[in-house]
């Protein structure tokens, strides 16, 4: 029933000669890449820290768990599984949760949560999360149950992360266990990841989807995941930069940093991947990028603010 639904929408896109292919296909780019990382930095560095540091971890948790299952269930994409299917634009890797709509329900659903008495953005940002649900399916990479589980993996990791966040305000000296967490879990992931079996399916003589690409993927987020508790945790005990700084220096925050973050991906992510094996190599890159978001970059404010 899913691929039908499927090709119920590609023959509507063919009907409408793929008018709208390349909106959707733009409303799923912000759902992922540097785009979601941006929106939180801007937040973080500022506009409202505490809403940044929520966004950070909620998109951390979030990827982290839609790894899991990703690398845990294995399911092909819509095209391996039906010939039929010709998506607009193919993507790589397993199709089960929808990675975008975990992203877009985590970044999103953190702003929901957190603005919620603002009837007018909640209900814009409900329809971008749907939107980009509806946009996977459009383009043909992921089925209904896909994006549906990705909302709710998105979702519940909101929801937790408001009443750990919660607790944390009740019990200040007990944020020492997110990092803590972060080590346990990520040991734990990349012990099982790299144990497990995987499915080894050919076509034509070519293997489907090489495990060895996907464990990167697992190892890119499990850095991220390190990254985000490490970075929150440091911050919140050594760094401590402040918000009560005039308008102009908080928009030379991010427009430093947003120069920054792109100095850092195009120039040295790729020589930190060269320098490790392929795996290690993307997990180290992954974990310093957050940790020069959250840590090493807000040092600066925080000198900012002594010398002012």
């Amino acid at each position: 029933m899913d691929i039908q639904y499927l090709l119920f929408l590609q023959h509507a896109r063919e009907a409408l000669g793929g008018v709208f292919n390349s909106f959707f296909l733009q409303i799923s780019d912000l759902s992922s890449g540097m785009f979601v990382w941006l929106l939180a930095c801007v937040a973080f560095w500022s506009a409202d820290k505490k809403v940044g540091s929520f966004m950070f971890l909620n998109v951390g948790f979030s990827r982290f768990f839609m790894q899991v299952l990703k690398l845990t269930f294995c399911v092909y994409r819509p095209w391996i599984r039906s010939a039929e299917i010709l998506p607009v634009e193919k993507a790589s890797g397993y199709s089960f949760p929808s990675g975008h709509t975990v992203t877009a329900t985590a970044n999103y659903g953190t702003l929901m949560e957190r603005y919620r008495q603002c009837r007018p953005l909640c209900v814009f940002l409900a329809l971008m999360i749907l939107l980009t649900m509806f946009s996977r399916n459009y383009i043909g990479v992921h089925t209904p149950q896909d994006v549906a589980v990705g909302l709710l993996l998105g979702a519940v990791v909101v929801f937790c992360g408001a009443r750990a966040w919660e607790w944390l305000e009740a019990h200040p000296t007990g944020d020492y266990l997110l990092p803590c967490a972060g080590v346990v879990l990520v040991t734990l992931f990349l012990a099982y990841i790299s144990l497990k079996n995987y499915p080894l399916d050919y076509a034509d003589g070519k293997l489907l989807v090489d495990p060895q690409k996907m464990m990167i993927d697992g190892y890119k987020d499990a850095g991220r995941l390190l990254g985000v508790t490490f970075g929150w945790f440091l911050e919140r005990r050594w760094v401590r930069f402040r918000m009560d700084v005039p308008p102009a220096r908080r928009i030379a925050r991010s427009g430093f940093g947003v120069l920054l973050l792109l100095l850092y991906e195009d120039c040295a992510m790729p020589s930190l991947v060269a320098a490790f094996s392929s795996s290690w190599g993307y997990f180290m890159a992954t974990f310093f990028e957050l940790i020069l978001l959250m840590v090493i970059y807000p040092l600066f404010f925080a000198r900012e603010r002594k010398v002012a």
